[in-house]
């Protein structure tokens, strides 16, 4: 059997396409990598998986089960899109967030070291690796203005400026106040609030837990969005009465009611989440 025109004809133009990409990427692959690495540490939240573009992958595959029909075909993909650009940056907001926890481990490491040697910014230098960023950043930049102004005034004025964390600026507060306090007055402050934070953790974890089935039936709910694509493209007569222009429009509403209640209700867990967190 011979091969026909046509499949050669094809396979031209694909070489051809492949080597017109490659002279391209050749000519401006660096600039196109500096594009794309500069856009993604604004956007992605550090090292991207492929977990990250799952629905965008998605997305592509119930696209592609409908590709009879382009209309719900091409909502599909800029559903997916729009999903992942939301999903990375609030894994990058998350990122950046300072968790109460982490202010709470942090008191607890000066409080320790503090009572062997009451200096606040010795102390601080000591204990800053022994938390992660981003307040481990926070606490250098502050030690960092110290140590070159020798001001504690502007090194608090420093770390004020980059965060508005409620009980880290209490900690602040209370390191700026030793200069004039007496060294059992500053432990009881830290213990203080170290009761404080134990008890927003206890809060945190109430919260968490009572939210768990809330997220639950959110999922079930674009679970069953999926699934009603699914079936639509695999069960002839449901294909054909959702092909024609008015039921992919039908099937965009219904998606789109289910995309818009699941967003509001992952807004307002982000909100409650920002609070306890």
């Amino acid at each position: 059997m011979g091969i026909g025109l046509d499949s050669i004809n094809t396979l031209l133009i694909f070489l051809i396409v492949l080597v017109a990409a490659a002279l391209v990427w050749d000519a401006y692959g660096p600039q196109v990598t500096s594009l794309l690495t500069r856009h993604r540490t604004r956007l992605m939240p550090g090292p991207v998986t492929w977990r990250d573009f799952l629905p965008l992958i998605i997305a592509g595959g119930l696209a592609g089960m409908m590709r009879s029909a382009v209309l719900l075909s091409a909502y599909l993909i800029v559903v997916g899109i729009l999903i992942t650009v939301y999903s990375l940056r609030r894994a990058r907001k998350k990122q950046h967030s300072l968790p109460a926890r982490q202010v709470l481990q942090l008191v607890l490491a000066f409080r320790s070291m503090y009572q062997l040697q009451p200096s606040v910014f010795s102390t601080l230098d000591r204990v800053k690796d022994k938390v992660d960023n981003p307040l481990k950043g926070l606490l250098g930049v502050m030690i960092h203005t110290f140590y070159l102004t020798s001001s504690p005034e502007r090194a608090f004025a420093a770390l004020r400026t980059r965060t508005d964390n409620v009980y880290l600026n209490q900690f602040a507060y209370i390191l700026e106040m030793s200069e004039s306090a007496s060294a059992d007055a500053v432990a009881k402050a830290l213990d203080n609030l170290v009761e404080r934070l134990h008890t927003h953790d206890d809060l945190r974890r109430e919260t968490e837990s009572s939210l768990t089935s809330i997220t639950g039936q959110t999922k079930v709910i674009q679970a069953l969005a999926i699934l009603a694509i699914v079936l639509v493209s695999l069960v002839p007569s449901l294909r054909a009465a959702y092909v024609s222009p008015i039921g992919q429009i039908y099937l965009i509403t219904f998606i789109t009611v289910i995309l818009a209640s699941s967003y509001q209700i992952d807004r307002v867990i982000g909100r409650l989440t920002e609070r306890i967190s």
